[in-house]
Parts: structure tokens; sequence; C-alpha cells
């Protein structure tokens, strides 16, 4: 009995500790990350409106340097500053292209249909998950489909009234030189 009495002590006390070290938040398990990752894989290619769902509504970014790159825009701000904007654009990317409405003068494929293939998961911790992906595309007649490989750190954070966690914002970067290969705006190798 003395020992099932310390057990639950040391259990107790261990709690106490793990709640303030997360500053008295839930933290990601196992399938917490499973059902973000698998959510944030099919948003390029699979975007339905339930998706936006699974984003936060308060709070919530995309930021992307590489994106920014691709779109021509200057580097260091986020594309999408809240959920409105990046559920708009998912929503008309179903119709048109992936990249920011604000670049009607960049030809980039109508959508980007070749899945993400996620290459490694982890680490993650109480609140970020790291994602490393690779997809291979091409939009041009006869090209070679080249890879483009990125990494994305989803922040999550836990919403109590729903009992689950959603995504606070996405940071991504890839290859954005093979990007634009893939989609013809950039043809030539350089120089070796």
């Amino acid at each position: 009995m003395r020992f099932l009495s310390i057990l639950a002590l040391a259990a107790g006390a261990s709690a106490g500790l793990l709640s303030r070290a997360t500053g008295g938040t839930k933290c990601l398990k196992q399938g917490d990350v499973d059902v973000l990752v698998e959510a944030y894989k099919s948003m390029p290619t699979q975007w339905e409106r339930s998706k936006a769902d699974i984003l936060a509504n308060d709070g919530f970014f995309d930021y992307s340097d590489s994106i920014n790159t691709v779109a021509g825009l200057p580097t260091g701000f986020p594309i999408f500053p809240n959920k409105a904007a990046f559920v708009a654009r998912q929503n008309e990317a179903v119709r048109s292209s992936p990249l920011p409405a604000h670049v009607p003068e960049l030809t980039v494929p109508s959508s980007l249909t070749t899945p993400l293939t996620i290459v490694e998961v982890g680490p993650w911790n109480c609140d970020q998950i790291t994602v490393i992906w690779s997809t291979t595309f091409t939009k041009i007649p006869g090209g070679t489909p080249l890879p483009v490989r990125g990494i994305t750190v989803l922040e999550a954070t836990y919403m109590k009234e729903e009992h689950l966690f959603n995504i606070q914002n996405i940071k991504v970067e890839f290859n954005s030189l093979n990007f634009f290969k893939n989609t013809g705006v950039c043809s030539r190798t350089p120089p070796s």
C-alpha cells in the first residue's frame, strides 16, 4: 500500500512538473502529429473547404520566403498573414494556380497535382512538428520532372473547446530553383 502511495505521489509530481514545463498547456502526442501532418500533406493537392477547420482561427499565418521568391515578391514576411487569406487562396487554387492571387504575371501550373511525399516527420515537441517532404512534377511538355524537396515546421495550438490541435502557423521552404524549372519559368542550367 505504501508503495502505491509513493507511486501516486511521484506520478502527481511528474504531471505537475510537465504542466509547469509546458506552461500548463496540452502537448502533442503521436496521434495528434499524424492528424496534423496528414492534413498538411493534403492541402496542396486535395484542398476542400472543410480542411480549413484544422487551421487556428486566431493568429494563423503561412510564412515562406520560397513562395515569395517564386511569386516574385519581397522576402521576409508571411505569404498569407491570416487564415482568411490562406483559405481564400486555397479555395481559388482549386480553380487556378497554387500561388498568391496578387501574382497574375507569373505563369504557373493550374494546380499542383502531384501529391507531396512525406520523407520524414520529426523531430517534434510539445507544439511544433518538423516535416521533410518532396514532390516531382513537370508542367513542360516533354520536360524532365525534377524533384522539389522542402521542409515545413507546423506550429500547433490546442483548442480546449474542440479537444484537438489546430495548425497555428505553417513555415515552409523548398528548392525554388527546381520549382521554377518544372514550371518552365527557368529553363537554363547555370554554367559549370
